[in-house]
């Protein structure tokens, strides 16, 4: 837990509530846990801050001016598909929930929230980035993954991965040791494009040829995962 501390110790926050009180006192709240926090009225001030800025972590409102939080958030994804965000809001949004499936979030929690969730969530995001911190993330004593050129070494061979199984790679490690959804997979992998039902099995077979039979496992119809536990 000390490694997470000092992530989150070290980390800023872009924080965006249109409630100008609101915004002021959880930024005084989340200011116990990182080093900065950066603040935002609307969407379009936010993507300001989060362009010049580069925060490690956001937590946004749904409901905005100018840009609401759901434009915002699509808007980051397009150019950065693993910062951390977390999604506050006042109620229960269902169309958001099912969009937001796709945008491969920390959670989606309605307001007030308790210091419980809070600590959770951000210890959370704080692994996400302890991540992808790693340039070198070893899988297991035949395999790693180099995050920074994006290839797989095997044995201190480098191996050329696709973009498809790059991204399905990097979403395994940054849950490791728990379970990835078919569903979110699919999501997130072919959210530009159609895909045969069967693009995700032929996806799995072609990196298991690759990085070898026992490191994804199929769990049940459930989805996949890499076994083990961040350290």
């Amino acid at each position: 837990m000390k490694k997470i501390e000092f992530i989150l110790r070290n980390s800023s926050i872009l924080l965006v509530e249109d409630e100008e009180q609101l915004r002021a006192s959880f930024a005084k709240v989340l200011l116990l846990y990182v080093d900065k926090v950066y603040t935002a009225g609307d969407g379009e001030e936010a993507f300001l801050i989060y362009t010049h800025q580069h925060p490690d972590i956001i937590i946004t409102d749904i409901k905005m001016p100018k840009m609401n939080g759901l434009e915002l958030i699509k808007k980051i994804r397009k150019e950065n598909h693993h910062i951390p965000i977390i999604v506050t809001s006042a109620y229960t949004d269902q169309d958001f929930l099912l969009e937001s499936i796709k945008l491969s979030l920390v959670e989606y929690i309605v307001k007030p929230i308790k210091e419980s969730d809070l600590t959770r969530l951000l210890e959370t995001s704080a692994t996400i980035l302890l991540e992808k911190s790693k340039t070198i993330f070893k899988i297991d004593e035949h395999n790693a993954y180099d995050y920074e050129n994006k290839i797989l070494v095997q044995n201190k061979i480098s191996i050329t991965l696709t973009q498809k199984e790059i991204e399905f790679l990097e979403m395994l490690l940054a849950h490791k040791g728990n379970l990835v959804t078919r569903q979110l997979i699919e999501d997130k992998l072919y959210i530009y494009e159609e895909a045969p039902p069967s693009a995700l099995k032929n996806l799995v077979f072609k990196l298991r040829k690759k990085i070898g039979d026992d490191i994804v496992e199929t769990v049940g119809k459930l989805g996949y995962m890499i076994k083990g536990r961040l350290t």
